[in-house]
């Protein structure tokens, strides 16, 4: 049976393609939920007129996506948090070898002393909680900005102090970045 697909079907087609399927396939699955119609002659020539509305949509909705990159592009949006401070132990080379006495004779041999690393104390912040996707999403929307929290990259949240870059992927080809400044609380 040749139906035209109205939606995207996966291994299928995409929107506004004829294609030629099991006719059980078509009559139970693909027509009772709308995801095709029968290729008629009459369905045929409104086809045209299908697709030149759905590049339309599609258009305007690329359009809509490039002026909320263009407003997100360059904010920086910032959170106070509570955080603690961890003490990470990093190792680092230490300096050369002092010279050996007077005295005693250096031995021959033509390699260079062996580094020791010394291990030195730095105080890492790490959050009480986390800045997430609904956090970055309702702090956009204070701004004018609207987007959906599950338009917005991040593998995991945000668990640390300091400059992060979000990215955002506001419609299949337009995706923004915006800075999230995530400050100690108090």
């Amino acid at each position: 049976m040749k139906v035209i697909l109205m939606q995207k079907v996966e291994r299928l087609g995409e929107p506004g393609q004829q294609v030629d399927v099991a006719d059980g396939y078509a009559r139970n699955f693909l027509l009772p939920r709308k995801l095709a119609v029968e290729a008629t002659a009459g369905h045929l020539k409104s086809l045209a007129q299908l697709t030149a509305q759905a590049k339309n949509r599609e258009e305007r909705e690329k359009r809509e996506a490039a002026s909320v990159a263009e407003r997100l592009n360059g904010l920086e949006v910032t959170f106070k948090r509570r955080a603690s401070e961890e003490v990470v132990a990093i190792s680092s080379p230490a300096p050369a070898a002092a010279p050996a006495e007077a005295g005693a004779e250096a031995p021959a041999t033509s390699e260079a002393p062996a580094e020791t690393p010394a291990v030195v104390a730095e105080k890492a912040a790490k959050l009480f909680g986390s800045v997430t996707s609904q956090d970055l999403s309702e702090a956009l929307a204070a701004r004018g900005v609207s987007v959906d929290k599950k338009k917005i990259l991040l593998d995991e949240p945000i668990k640390t102090l300091g400059r992060h870059q979000v990215a955002v992927r506001l419609h299949a080809e337009v995706t923004a970045e915006f800075a999230v400044v995530v400050e100690r609380e108090g």
